[in-house]
């Protein structure tokens, strides 16, 4: 019967400590998530402001439409998929949705390539049959404006040389309500659908130097290097939910082996207890017969 407690016991404080981790990370993954949505209200603010003023630039030359390679796909060069994933794993289905959703657009074109954000995520691609061409392990964990100004600004050099003829982005993007799902967005080409949504306009009196076009060809890469760095702050907000969602799971788990462990424990004391007494009381009556 002791044998028993003790295994018991030995579960319990096993438990207990599993519990400890789990909600170590999810105050780690909550106190990261506070400082990357602080990030995400920035970078949404002054991404809001560059498409005010595409927008503005696409409406005066809607008459003459704007030509303009970024605003156009080339028939030359092949499809880039950049998915975003996590450096790191207990977050749930976070990384294997998204590994799903690439699998399924390679699918429908094979020809395309392939760049992943987080080392988990590229090992987890590999494992599914498809090896990424470049990896950029802690984008999402720790993202950096300067990378994705690097990366978009490689991207474009290749899009305008048609290496490549469009260029997507596969992540999460971040939700207040609601189940956490990835999506498919388009970085390059631009189109003018892109820039139908925006009510607040600017200053109907706004003049363009040395003209809209010159302007517009200038305000391009400074939007696809915001656009992306706001992309991967948001998956990282997602990721980081997730996590707490997964550890705040695993944490209510945990509970309820404690509490079951503990009940399960005291009863097997008390019927030990028990046992031993009327053990005893057994002994005194055989003593007194003797």
């Amino acid at each position: 019967m002791s044998g028993a407690y003790n295994d018991i016991k030995q579960r319990l404080q096993s438990v207990t400590q599993t519990r400890q981790m789990t909600n170590a990370m999810y105050l780690l993954s909550a106190a990261r998530l506070k400082k990357t949505m602080r990030s995400m209200d920035y970078t949404l603010d002054y991404n809001e402001s560059l498409r005010r003023l595409m927008t503005d630039i696409l409406a005066k030359a809607e008459d003459n439409k704007l030509h303009n390679i970024y605003l156009e796909k080339s028939p030359k060069g092949t499809a880039l998929y950049l998915c975003v994933l996590g450096d790191k794993g207990l977050c749930g289905g976070y990384n294997t949705d998204v590994a799903a959703l690439t699998l399924s657009k390679l699918a429908e074109n094979p020809a395309a390539g392939v760049c992943c954000f987080g080392r988990v995520g590229y090992d987890l691609l590999r494992r599914k049959g498809v090896t990424p061409m470049k990896v950029f392990p802690g984008a999402t964990m720790h993202p950096e404006f300067s990378l994705a100004a690097e990366i978009s600004k490689d991207l474009l050099e290749k899009y305008l040389t048609d290496e490549y003829n469009e260029v997507f982005v596969i992540y999460t993007p971040f939700s207040r309500k609601g189940k956490l799902k990835p999506v498919c967005a388009r970085l390059l080409p631009l189109m003018y659908d892109d820039f139908t949504d925006l009510e607040e306009k600017v200053p109907a009196d706004m003049l363009y130097a040395p003209d809209p076009a010159t302007v517009f060809e200038h305000i391009v890469p400074l939007y696809c290097a915001s656009l992306l760095y706001n992309l991967l702050v948001q998956a990282g907000a997602s990721e980081n939910s997730a996590r707490m969602e997964a550890m705040q799971s695993a944490c209510d788990n945990a509970d309820t082996m404690i509490d079951s462990l503990s009940t399960e424990m005291n009863a097997v004391r008390q019927l030990t207890i028990t046992n031993e007494i009327t053990e005893i009381a057994a002994a005194a009556e055989a003593r007194k017969r003797q």
